[in-house]
């Protein structure tokens, strides 16, 4: 087992960038915290949950994923050597079950050449980072099971480690590590993850309206109420870690243009309409239905990763909701709509 001091932190990142591309929490104007590449003046390690997933690592909101130059085809495929540090366990397991959705049917290689060259490094949450955490209801956190290379424990001055995979053994064999007894440290990470787990509250109505939904007892009328609340707006997807519905265009001139694939989401009325123009979802409460049934009831079984369902727990749906729509008011309200009925 080993340890690094906090105060070495930078200088672990800074020969970190030396062969990768370090994406690390970063302050920025006001304060904002966002993932971006390692600045040493911008770095903090006083960061929560960070209001975007980190899903456009692999996944970016546009890219493309060819080009045609004087008639000539040309695949845009990215590998880029990349260090994600500091992802929050609920993130650890979004990207689990995104990686087996985009690779169970039909190999997506944009996706996987970006996985397969990125080194994921776990900072376990100490408990909920705000009122919407519930990774504890869905198997997704606060400390992450697999997946990671790397996972980092907070002990107040320092960080004990834990190596998740070959590559992660080899990133932490510089001096500015150190050994420590595994039985002292072991016992310290349990204490660690007994508190942390018991510091994020239980949804327990997130299971029984996952019954419900298999059971079909939430009757349509309920997801058209939703509906008439529902702007539209697409937040919810957009932060999903899970989410990864998207369009595909194309852009050409004169024997030269290129394929754009970009974010999408099921909550948008173009999204199912068919060339014939009927749409088999033709209300915002029937897209509604769709997306978060997705989530609760109609997954594939390989993808969930010792998750619950493909509903991570992180709670940045209802974080960024305006119209208070995100899935702990939906299933809460629900649960109280039903149980009263």
């Amino acid at each position: 087992m080993k340890s690094i001091d906090k105060k070495d932190v930078i200088d672990m990142l800074k020969d970190w960038t030396n062969e990768y591309h370090v994406l690390c929490p970063n302050k920025k104007i006001n304060d904002d915290c966002i993932f971006d590449g390692f600045e040493q003046d911008h770095f903090t390690l006083d960061y929560g949950k960070l209001s975007f997933c980190l899903k456009s690592a692999f996944f970016p909101q546009s890219e493309i994923i060819f080009e045609v130059e004087d008639n000539q085809y040309h695949e845009v495929i990215s590998s880029e050597k990349t260090i994600l540090f500091g992802i929050r366990a609920c993130d650890m397991m979004g990207i689990l079950q995104s990686s087996s959705f985009m690779s169970r049917d039909y190999g997506d290689v944009y996706y996987s050449a970006k996985d397969d060259a990125t080194i994921k490094v776990v900072m376990a949450c100490p408990g909920p980072q705000n009122e919407t955490c519930f990774c504890t209801t869905t198997n997704s956190g606060p400390f992450a099971e697999k997946g990671f290379d790397l996972q980092f424990f907070d002990m107040g001055e320092e960080f004990l480690v834990e190596v998740g995979s070959k590559k992660g053994k080899e990133l932490i064999s510089g001096e500015l590590f150190t050994d420590i007894d595994s039985g002292d440290a072991k016992g310290k990470i349990a204490a660690f993850k007994k508190k942390a787990s018991e510091a994020i509250p239980k949804v327990d109505e997130i299971k029984s309206v996952m019954e419900m939904l298999k059971n079909g007892v939430v009757e349509d009328e309920e997801w058209e109420e939703f509906g008439q609340k529902c702007i539209a707006c697409g937040g919810c997807a957009f932060v999903c870690p899970t989410c990864t519905c998207f369009n595909v265009y194309d852009l050409a001139r004169d024997g030269s243009g290129m394929r754009v694939r970009g974010w999408d989401t099921c909550l948008y009325g173009g999204f199912t309409r068919e060339a014939s123009m009927h749409n088999p979802r033709p209300t915002q409460g029937s897209r509604l239905k769709r997306r978060y049934e997705h989530k609760l009831k109609d997954y594939n079984e390989q993808d969930l990763q010792g998750g619950l369902c493909t509903c991570v727990g992180c709670g940045r749906c209802s974080d960024v909701c305006p119209v208070d729509i995100g899935i702990l008011n939906l299933v809460l309200a629900i649960s109280r709509d039903y149980k009263s009925g």
